[in-house]
């Protein structure tokens, strides 16, 4: 078994306007799992030719990251982070798209772990010997910028939902370029989690049933940069709902564009339900 943690360093900008996204090695060496390697998704598993972060690089680029962690052909890999499971779920997301799918994420993260009393450590591992494993591109999991303006112009009806907070979602008026992507709906990743940042198929259920979220539709979710909406892919895979895309640009893309519109308020087919 190849155990990863995925976990991102979310900082205040130098500037003080914002967050930064950094590598979580820092983190990782001060506690960790033993045994875990480090996978560095800031740098590592997304393409660093793209013009936003966390950009899913190509298959091959993937494999090439993965072999480095160790994986094999017959590996099963088990990914955490130290927040709230967004981020290894973008790592789940990322390695199926490149085919390699023996993956899984510890429910409720290193704090869980913790929870339960089991043991941590600090420092890194020695680098494991490396993996065999090639890139086999599952189907495309992903939309492009193109799609998506078709789904927001209603030329395309597929169902999109965004997965960040609900205030995000609703952006505000004083606010330049807030707000969600038109003709789409609000399911906050958030939302999910319930005691400790866990994942229940129950919860889940509940909230996709009541946001109209079903099988076959070939959904449509997005974020802010990917990540959220990987949570929120992986909570759906869990209860079998698996023809889910991700909109990879999210709104880092979305709002660079000053052309596009954003929708300020709830849209007119949103719905709100609440935590539970």
């Amino acid at each position: 078994m190849i155990v990863l943690d995925a976990t991102v360093d979310r900082r205040t900008a130098p500037d003080g306007g914002g967050k930064v996204f950094v590598s979580g090695l820092g983190l990782h060496t001060e506690r960790r799992v033993p045994g875990a390697h480090f996978a560095d998704l800031v740098a590592g598993f997304s393409d660093p030719a793209a013009p936003f972060p966390f950009t899913c690089p190509s298959p091959s680029r993937i494999a090439a990251q993965a072999r480095g962690l160790g994986i094999r052909e017959d590996s099963t890999v088990v990914v955490y982070d130290r927040l709230t499971g967004a981020w290894a779920a973008r790592l789940w997301w990322v390695l199926r798209a490149a085919g390699i799918t023996r993956v899984h994420v510890l429910n409720g993260g290193l704090t869980a772990w913790e929870a339960a009393g089991l043991p941590v450590t600090d420092g890194r591992e020695p680098a494991p010997a490396p993996g065999n494993v090639v890139a086999r591109p599952a189907a495309d999991g992903f939309v492009d910028l193109g799609r998506m303006k078709r789904i927001a112009d209603g030329s395309d009806p597929t169902p999109a939902v965004c997965a960040l907070r609900r205030s995000e979602y609703l952006g505000a008026p004083d606010q330049p370029r807030s707000g969600h992507i038109p003709r789409t709906t609000s399911l906050p990743y958030a939302d999910l989690l319930g005691p400790g940042n866990t994942l229940t198929r129950e919860r889940t259920a509940r909230l996709a049933r009541a946001h109209g979220i079903r099988a076959g539709d070939g959904t449509v979710l997005y974020c802010g940069g990917a990540v959220n909406a990987a949570g929120l892919a992986l909570a759906l895979h869990e209860i079998g709902i698996d023809d889910v895309f991700l909109y990879d640009g999210s709104l880092a893309q979305w709002r660079a564009d000053p052309a596009l519109p954003l929708v300020v308020g709830p849209g007119e087919d949103d719905v709100t339900v609440g935590r539970g």
